[in-house]
């Protein structure tokens, strides 16, 4: 049901490309109409059992009851069989020698009727497609330009982009959907008009060789002259092109998404070697104070050392023990997030209990996040660097463990979604043994 409610949320003005789902929605009706007409014509033009008619013309033209044969033609109305049939034995009746001419001449209007308006569907069905297609690429433009702006966080790009590109191909899915279905349709009404042709040359052939005695046949008559291809087929649908397309643009979608991960890490290198974090003896004013986040990674675990905690990094505590220490000789990335996500929640609770004196009791990171973001406090001076984090690992530790302490830093996933704990990553020196 998500991707259903997806689907519909693109239809409102919020979505970048609602105008071309409505446009692709509208698309997708008119084909319907069009091929539900279709589709009556051509029962109504096909309804009749050919071979119970084609006994009863011959036994009647066997018996040289002519007005009889055409009177029964004329009561199949506008069936494409009796039409044919009954103009060939109206000619007879005066010219046996035009009698061809005159069925030729009614299976072409039969097969222009039958066969009119099926070529809207083939162009429903390759525009739709087209129209999806340049619906997507305009809400991807869209999406590079929001992720583009000033002040996006560079762990937010990655995520921003990645629900932009999934709310722009929806416009995609949708003109494929309508495409596939006027493919659909349009092979299976045109297999229904090629069967009645088939049927309606063989049975007026047969009529004709009927009517006509030999001596009085046309020079060079090889049957009723039906169209089989050449310039005025109706070409079969193309979608080539777009196949083509999307093997370029999907590849090309998928590698830029990665490439905004890979680059949505920004590292800041430390002016000096020296720790930040502050020592047990300071009192600092709260309005001064800062958090001075920092995670030693050592080959027995991660250590943490912060505001809240007051310890250095590095020296011989760091060194002999983990706050976090190796689970089964793997680091314990997801205790570390929750570490983290706890620090994460005691810094959001001191910066609005400065300002607005209390928070809600029991309030969860997520909620907290939420009230931090909503309120203006651009020039917050209480843990001021709470989105910084410095890392010190020592030199024997590998660098995807570094790269997995930075994901396990960024952010946070909760019950009630996620949230951007720490996104501004520096590297310092390594750890002193």
């Amino acid at each position: 049901m998500g991707i259903i409610a997806e689907l519909i949320a693109c239809f409102t003005p919020a979505h970048e490309a609602f105008v071309f789902m409505w446009l692709l929605a509208a698309m997708g009706v008119t084909a319907f109409f069009v091929a539900g007409e279709r589709w009556l014509v051509i029962n109504r033009r096909t309804d009749y059992d050919a071979g119970a008619l084609f006994d009863k013309l011959k036994t009647l033209i066997d018996q040289k009851k002519l007005d009889d044969a055409f009177a029964l033609c004329c009561a199949g109305n506008q069936r494409a069989l009796p039409r044919i049939l009954g103009a060939g034995i109206q000619k007879a009746q005066t010219l046996p020698q035009m009698v061809s001419s005159a069925m030729s001449e009614e299976l072409i209007h039969a097969t222009t009727a039958l066969e009119r308006r099926l070529n809207y569907l083939v162009m429903f069905g390759n525009s739709s497609t087209l129209l999806g297609l340049l619906g997507t690429v305009f809400g991807l433009i869209m999406s590079f330009a929001a992720v583009g702006k000033p002040g996006v966080a560079a762990v937010e790009k990655s995520s921003l982009l990645a629900a932009g590109i999934s709310a722009a191909m929806n416009s995609t899915l949708v003109g494929l959907g309508v495409s596939v279905t006027c493919v659909l349709i349009y092979a299976f009404l045109r297999a229904r008009v090629d069967g009645a042709l088939v049927e309606i040359d063989r049975y007026a052939v047969a009529l004709y060789k009927h009517l006509v005695p030999a001596d009085t046949e046309q020079s060079g008559h090889q049957g009723t002259l039906r169209r089989r291809g050449g310039e005025d087929e109706i070409p079969d649908t193309d979608v080539t092109p777009m196949l083509n397309l999307m093997v370029i643009l999907i590849p090309f979608l998928l590698t830029s998404s990665e490439f905004v991960k890979i680059g949505a890490i920004e590292l800041k290198l430390p002016e000096s070697s020296q720790g930040a974090g502050s020592g047990a003896g300071q009192a600092p004013a709260l309005q001064n104070v800062k958090l001075d986040l920092g995670i030693v990674i050592t080959k027995k675990g991660f250590s943490l050392y912060h505001y809240f905690k007051q310890e250095p990094p590095g020296g011989a505590a760091a060194a002999a023990a983990a706050e976090i220490p190796l689970v089964n000789d793997q680091y314990d990335y997801a205790a570390l997030n929750a570490k983290l996500a706890d620090i994460k929640k005691r810094a959001l609770e001191t910066i609005l209990k400065s300002y607005f004196g209390q928070v809600p009791p029991g309030a969860s990171l997520y909620q907290l996040a939420r009230a931090y973001s909503g309120k203006n406090l651009a020039e917050n001076t209480v843990l001021a660097d709470h989105e910084n984090i410095k890392i010190v690992a020592e030199e024997s530790v590998k660098y995807q463990v570094v790269v997995a302490v930075m994901d396990a830093s960024r952010g946070t996933q909760t019950p009630d979604g996620s949230v951007t704990m720490f996104p501004n990553v520096a590297i310092a020196g390594g750890v002193v043994q």
